[in-house]
């Protein structure tokens, strides 16, 4: 055998053992559930709990699809905290969860007294 037809091979049974990995074995879902499971936990930390997190359809992909109402400001914080956790690539929001409006509280008038 040639080089170039063992390196081929040796491709080949890598690709195999990580596709069985990944597939069969579960990597794949294991990967899903410990990175949704993350998210979760920081939303409720943030007190977010309307928001959801999940997974892309392409775990490999390791996009997570943040939903649920949610201002500007917490969208944008919320893509630069959950980006930050371990396994996760990018964090997108879903295009069908529209931003709501913040709701500013002026501060009460000062009493003269």
């Amino acid at each position: 055998m040639t080089s170039r037809q063992l390196l081929l091979i040796g491709a080949a049974f890598t690709l195999g053992v990580a596709e069985l990995y990944h597939g069969v074995l579960g990597g794949a879902a294991t990967l899903e559930s410990d990175i949704e499971h993350q998210a979760r936990r920081v939303l409720d930390i943030n007190e977010m709990t309307q928001v959801q997190a999940h997974l892309a359809d392409r775990p490999l992909s390791r996009t997570l699809i943040l939903s649920g109402p949610a201002d500007d400001f917490q969208r944008s914080e919320l893509v630069r905290v959950l980006g930050e956790l371990p396994g996760v690539a990018a964090v997108k929001w879903d295009p069908a969860s529209l931003p709501v409006e913040s709701s500013v509280r002026p501060y009460p008038q000062a009493v003269n007294q």
